[in-house]
């Protein structure tokens, strides 16, 4: 508990304040400490507590998931992603050939999660749970119920776990400063009309990620030199010895990841209610300014054409990756940009990339595996648009012309561009494949869209899009339907040449 041994009414007074305190954030209900809440609209909470030892790179944790079951079935067991467990052998890490090397620059070392138990909360009762493992890389966790859960129905698990972090310069690991903890607990697989319950393995290319909506409050304990950027809100700090507690919470949100750094500056800006942040390694202050101006352009701009940014924080953090990664409220960007010897673009255009997707991910969900345009291409024409309201229609159309490579004719016929923007990622053979396919095909169809049915339209047409789908996962069919529905028009003639 991080308490020193000094006088007995001391330690029994800190202890009390410390117990009272721990009861209230775990077990305050979710319509009272919630900010987004929506009438008839009801999501899983996830309850995490957890210390990170950063001289041995591991994590202990306490998971409670108050699951509840958005779906007509009955459910006899519930299916978790635990994406750590790719990295515990060379063979299922997730990369392709050199980026291996570049993940493990001082060599491989295993990652994975130890599960210590599993069990059914009822009450004051906890009820141990069968659990098994599946998949490639045992990255699929199985639990048996004791009895099924209704359709609309809750029920409380307890996951205790322990983490080993691997020396991996990626969503996933440690560098020399920094711990990235993404994709890093046991997160509720989805389960849907189209293919029952979601099992993907961890693939190497892409975003293999898709979750459902939930409700967050997680507390981290570690070493007080370090300061934690995280998803959500940091509704408190205490300190615990030379350990300091953080506490944070957000509903609705799509995951949870955290950057914990001994070596960050924090600066922000306020907009409209939203605390923008940007955190950067000490000696990258010109570059952390620069990445927090663009991130406070990208919020106000998105709002305006996508519609409403509806969380309280947006982080941007520096960190050791290789480009930039998106998480809910927060975002991952490579420490390389922040060297004042590349060319300032290549920081702007990622900033912006990853604070479209707060909206393409983030509040619209949608299955990365299966259907990765939906995000990745909205994300980018999220930077032509950037391009042409910050700098100018020109601007605009020079950057698209240059990001997409131009001629849709001849995009069409790229042997890469097979023709598909609906495609799984077992489909591509590697990123020169994806990459032209998920950002800059998804990216050409809705400039042609908007091309086609005019900015009115378009811009209607998104924030329609956005609105009907906040916090809910959506299909490719879907957004063909608010398209048909705002024009007006029978699109599908447009919309077979994609698909």
């Amino acid at each position: 508990m991080g308490l020193f041994k000094k006088r007995n009414i001391i330690i029994l007074v800190l202890a009390l304040v410390f117990a009272l305190s721990n009861y209230y954030f775990f077990n305050k209900r979710a319509e009272d400490v919630f900010l987004l809440k929506e009438e008839n609209f009801e999501r899983s909470i996830y309850k995490i507590e957890c210390e990170l030892d950063t001289e041995d790179k591991t994590l202990s944790a306490i998971q409670e998931l108050d699951y509840y079951n958005n779906d007509d079935i009955e459910m006899s067991e519930i299916y978790f992603h635990v994406y750590p467990n790719a990295f515990k052998k060379e063979e299922t890490a997730p990369f392709l050939f050199d980026d291996f090397d570049s993940a493990y620059r001082s060599g491989f070392k295993p990652g994975y999660t130890e599960i210590l138990s599993i069990s059914k909360l009822e009450g004051e009762n906890e009820k141990l749970l069968k659990h098994s493992f599946s998949g490639m890389g045992e990255t699929i966790l199985k639990v048996e119920l004791d009895k099924p859960v209704e359709p609309k129905g809750r029920v409380d698990l307890k996951i205790c776990f322990k983490l080993y972090i691997p020396p991996a310069s990626e969503r996933f690991g440690y560098g020399e400063n920094n711990f990235n903890l993404g994709n890093w607990y046991p997160i509720a697989a989805v389960y849907d009309d189209k293919d029952g319950w979601n099992l993907d393995k961890y693939y190497p290319i892409g975003d293999p990620f898709f979750s459902d909506a939930s409700d967050y409050k997680v507390s981290i304990k570690m070493p007080s030199d370090y300061t934690i950027a995280a998803s959500g809100k940091n509704i408190r700090k205490k300190t615990e010895g030379n350990h300091t507690v953080w506490e944070f919470e957000e509903s609705a949100l799509r995951d949870f990841a955290f950057v914990a750094n001994n070596n960050f500056k924090m600066i922000e800006e306020e907009f409209e209610g939203i605390s923008i942040k940007s955190y950067y390694y000490e000696d990258d202050e010109e570059r952390g300014k620069e990445a927090l101006e663009c991130g406070v352009k990208s919020i106000k701009l998105f709002n305006k054409l996508f519609g409403k940014y509806p969380y309280s924080d947006y982080s941007i953090v520096e960190t050791e990756f290789p480009s930039g990664m998106e998480y809910p409220t927060l975002v991952y960007i490579s420490d390389k940009l922040y060297n004042t010897d590349y060319n300032i673009d290549a920081l702007i255009i990622t900033v912006v990339h990853e604070t479209a997707h707060q909206w393409f991910y983030g509040i619209v969900g949608n299955d990365q595996i299966d259907e990765a345009w939906l995000d990745e291409g909205f994300a980018s024409y999220g930077e032509v648009l950037y391009a042409e309201y910050i700098y100018g229609k020109k601007t605009g159309v020079d950057y698209y012309e240059k990001s997409v490579e131009g001629n849709i004719e001849e995009a069409l016929s790229t042997e890469a561009i097979d023709g598909s923007l609906s495609k799984s990622l077992s489909e591509f053979k590697d990123w020169g494949d994806y990459g032209p396919t998920a950002y800059g095909r998804g990216a050409q169809m809705l400039h042609e869209l908007r091309k086609m049915l005019g900015d009115d339209n378009f811009f209607k047409i998104l924030k329609a899009y956005v609105d009907k789908y906040k916090f809910k996962i959506a299909y490719t069919e879907d957004f063909i339907e608010i398209c048909e529905e705002i024009s007006g028009k029978d699109l599908s003639e447009f919309f077979r040449l994609w698909f």
